[in-house]
């Protein structure tokens, strides 16, 4: 079961969207809807495919964190799957998107493990992202909605 999950529709067409939401290798158009993406870049497997890798600077919670991941699966206007690390916690993250008409709807759900030795953490750095990501899809509804 996923501890983050988001579901939102963009009145967009799903090539529209996918794009936008794929597109790791423009800085600028992420950085549109993830202001808190400082730097990023992908450092194997260009254009993005299965087995890209991902480096990633971030804002979170007050200050700087690094995050590493591996493209596991990436079907063009339909799936996008990931699996990395967040800071010093490993999660997966996995985003669909549907037509619906001539909308889009986009299901993310995030999976994160804190371990046994901060699960104290945990409450803390899930409430976090799940503000963040959802901010976040909130940002693109309105960058491509206009």
């Amino acid at each position: 079961m996923a501890d983050i999950e988001h579901q939102i529709t963009i009145a967009r067409p799903v090539s529209d969207v996918f794009n936008a939401l794929a597109n790791y290798e423009n800085l600028e158009a992420l950085q549109k809807w993830q202001p808190d993406m400082l730097s990023m870049g992908v450092t194997a497997g260009s254009p993005l495919r299965a087995g890209s890798m991902i480096a990633m600077t971030r804002r979170f919670m007050g200050g700087k964190i690094f995050v590493n991941v591996d493209v596991m699966e990436i079907q063009r206007n339909k799936r996008f799957e990931i699996n990395g690390i967040h800071g010093r916690f490993p999660f997966r993250r996995e985003i669909e998107v549907n037509p619906v008409g001539r909308e889009t709807t986009i299901r993310d759900s995030i999976t994160i493990r804190t371990g046994w030795l901060f699960f104290w953490y945990r409450p803390f750095v899930t409430g976090a992202l799940s503000r963040q990501t959802a901010q976040e899809w909130d940002n693109l509804k309105q960058v491509l909605e206009g």
